[in-house]
């Protein structure tokens, strides 16, 4: 549980004056759950609910689970609101980790595990988002940060091969190599003859005139490919 006094309450009150209602557009994933949550969001003052999302400060969708079909509404949202983006608030029980990089990529700015939100909580989140705040579990955060590092790897290795002249046929001989398979399990996993395998790894010592398989792992770990 949150603490009862969070930042949006306070921001909601500024010199004894009620800040203005944040004007909010909420979609859920089924009738009944949309008309609960519709009902709470009119009665409270901090909220103003629009039927139109070109109308909204806040776009908040409450989900069983993220799908991919969510994830084309959010793609088609966040097109509509190019020039104008608007902060997204999702509720959901589930999120993957590509879902997540790609509903962020989309606009979501808060997610809030719904089985851990209450319609308190989502107030404040709506609140929040609006003046730039972004609420999100911890585990997703380290999702987030494992999944731009593994990107960047992939970009660095991309960068990597285009430099070092390398195939990604060879790099991937060499990183079975370097967990300690020998030539016949390679080729067994890739589909090739081990005869091919061999004749890679050849082809690799011999071009970067390197002494032995060995050296070729441990030339590929140097220069950042594996």
């Amino acid at each position: 549980m949150r603490d009862n006094t969070t930042f949006a309450q306070q921001q909601d009150v500024e010199g004894g004056r009620e800040s203005a209602p944040i004007s909010v557009a909420l979609r859920a994933s089924d009738a009944i759950l949309e008309h609960g949550i519709n009902a709470y969001l009119t009665s409270s003052p901090r909220v103003s609910l629009r039927g139109s999302l070109l109308e909204a400060d806040v776009s908040v969708l409450v989900l069983n689970n993220m799908d991919d079909e969510w994830l084309k509404v959010l793609k088609h949202d966040a097109a509509r609101t190019f020039h104008y983006p608007i902060p997204v608030v999702i509720v959901a029980n589930a999120i993957s980790e590509s879902q997540l990089t790609l509903a962020i990529e989309y606009g979501m700015t808060s997610f809030l595990p719904r089985s851990q939100t209450n319609l308190d909580q989502l107030v404040d989140a709506i609140v929040e988002a609006s003046v730039g705040h972004s609420q999100m579990p911890e585990m997703l955060v380290f999702q987030l940060v494992a999944e731009l590092r593994q990107r960047k790897r992939k970009a660095t290795l991309a960068e990597v091969l285009q430099d070092s002249g390398m195939s990604a046929r060879e790099v991937e001989v060499l990183r079975m190599l370097s967990e300690g398979m020998d030539t016949g399990e390679i080729a067994a996993i890739m589909s090739y003859s081990e005869r091919t395998i061999k004749g890679i790894i050849h082809d690799v010592v011999k071009r970067w005139k390197l002494r032995n398989r060995t050296h070729a792992v441990a030339y590929a770990m140097r220069v950042g490919i594996l």
